[in-house]
């Protein structure tokens, strides 16, 4: 953009955010980042509170073609929040309210900046749930979960967020506002073009309000953790529990590669009281719910799907037992660090059935490459985690091995992302999974809603876009 259009679209941009706005380049540099490498610059940051607010900002988009980036809390992996050069940043901050829950119906309406884990603490008053669990739950927004279509330890029961949006508000660049569904369980009059911005990482639209379907909060949880003497087992032992009948609310799995980081950890010695065994190479995390006369069975019957021989078990049935075996858990991401000062991370996913197989396949490959690759998450429902560490020296090698994964992946006909999306970070990888005309298709749809490419370019698809790290 020329200087003078960029003075201009400022100028106007402060007449209507003196308050809400920020230009110095110093404060700038916080929303030019996010949980992945890739760092950028605004060109401002506004922060709009009403639905009229982003009315307002989209109408200069369109006037003066300024590219955007929606913003949540910044915890993407993927770049998808973070913006190039002389990008709007619309930080939705202060759009964090909870508008309405509605116990009868089991709705939430949310603004795009309420908290997941805020949104879930409140529902609970109301005996209410609201399933998909990130692991950034905490601080993630809604909205951020939406953009990305995010999951979590209960996908395996209860689905990922793209099973809980029943419609939403969207902002178009000019103006114009569109509504994908009403706010009903069932709808069939219009085309279901809900899934479509589900998933779509800022690059269709404008979220201004979520409506989110709820379920009855569980009366009863119960966890079993379990140390595995071979990682491999545990895969086996996954389709056991869901052979026997049994659909666990999560399935978690710490694979020996990420278990060597967990060990060096503040949790270590927490892991080495519980299983103290040297022969440890895995956990696995089981935890059912529902209501307490049926937990009761399942857990009945699950004791004996578990009783094999030499099998470490510890299992826990009280809230606060629970959350801190689950912090564990927690804590794998962040201790893999420590194998490596560059990490390579993709959430990959793979039928069930081949689990075990890829597995096996990732250990071959870390021993040939002699690079650490670890391989935990959400194995109920066959989504890796995979990160791949290694130092300096080694990056290129490691990328070499990031494409061997993920044609794997595709190989078992998985696919390369399940709930983190492709942002900047896949983005040269999308023609791994998608033929010309898939990604002509989708090319298309962004410019029914988005003909002039303001809004998040260069996510999901290349268009020479700019960016550091």
């Amino acid at each position: 953009m020329k200087k003078s259009v960029v003075k201009e679209f400022l100028k106007e941009l402060s007449k209507i955010f003196s308050e809400n706005l920020i230009l110095e380049e110093e404060e700038l540099s916080v929303f030019g980042y996010d949980a992945s490498s890739i760092t950028g610059v605004p060109l401002a940051v506004v922060f709009p509170r009403s639905e009229e607010d982003v009315i307002e900002v989209m109408k200069l988009v369109q006037r003066f073609k300024v590219p955007v980036t929606c913003r949540g809390a910044g915890t993407s992996t993927t770049g998808s929040c973070v913006p190039q050069t002389k990008h709007l940043v619309i930080s939705f901050s202060k759009m964090d309210r909870i508008l309405e829950v509605n116990p009868e119906d089991r709705i939430a309406i949310v603004q795009p900046g309420v908290l997941n884990g805020t949104l879930k603490a409140y529902v609970k008053k109301f005996g209410l749930f609201y399933p998909p669990d990130p692991a950034s739950y905490a601080y993630s927004t809604i909205g951020g979960n939406v953009a990305t279509g995010a999951g979590g330890p209960k996908g395996l029961k209860y689905g990922t967020t793209k099973d809980y949006v029943l419609g939403l508000r969207v902002v178009f660049p000019g103006g114009k506002v569109f509504q994908t569904a009403p706010y009903t369980l069932k709808a069939a009059v219009c085309y279901n073009l809900t899934p479509i911005f589900v998933g779509s990482e800022g690059t269709l639209g404008v979220f201004t309000e979520i409506a989110l379907k709820l379920l009855p909060l569980p009366e009863k949880r119960a966890l079993f953790l379990i140390g595995l003497e071979d990682e491999f087992k545990g895969l086996e032992i996954i389709s056991e529990v869901l052979l026997s009948g049994i659909t666990p609310s999560s399935a978690e799995f710490v694979d020996k590669t990420s278990l060597k980081a967990v060990l060096n950890s503040r949790y270590g010695e927490r892991v080495k009281k519980v299983f103290p065994s040297e022969k440890l190479e895995g956990l696995l995390f089981i935890e059912i719910d529902g209501i307490e006369e049926e937990v009761k069975k399942q857990f009945e019957r699950l004791k004996d799907v578990l009783k094999v021989e030499n099998r470490m078990l510890l299992v826990a049935e009280k809230e606060d037992e629970i959350e801190v075996l689950w912090e564990i858990r927690r804590t794998v991401s962040p201790a893999v660090r420590s194998l490596g000062k560059i990490k390579l991370s993709d959430d990959v996913v793979v039928r069930r059935s081949k689990m075990a197989e890829f597995l096996r396949w990732i250990r071959e490959i870390e021993a040939e490459s002699e690079i650490y690759i670890c391989a935990f998450g959400h194995a109920g429902d066959g989504n890796f985690h995979i990160n791949i560490m290694c130092e300096d020296d080694k990056l290129e090698l490691a990328k070499e091995v990031r494409k061997r994964v993920l044609k794997k992946v595709i190989e078992l006909r998985g696919t390369i992302s399940g709930e983190h999306g492709i942002g900047y970070t896949k983005r040269e990888f999308l023609n791994f999974e998608l033929d010309p005309f898939q990604i002509e298709v989708m090319k298309k749809i962004k410019k029914i809603f988005d003909p002039e490419g303001l809004l998040n370019p260069g996510i999901k698809f290349s268009n020479g876009n700019i960016f550091q790290g």
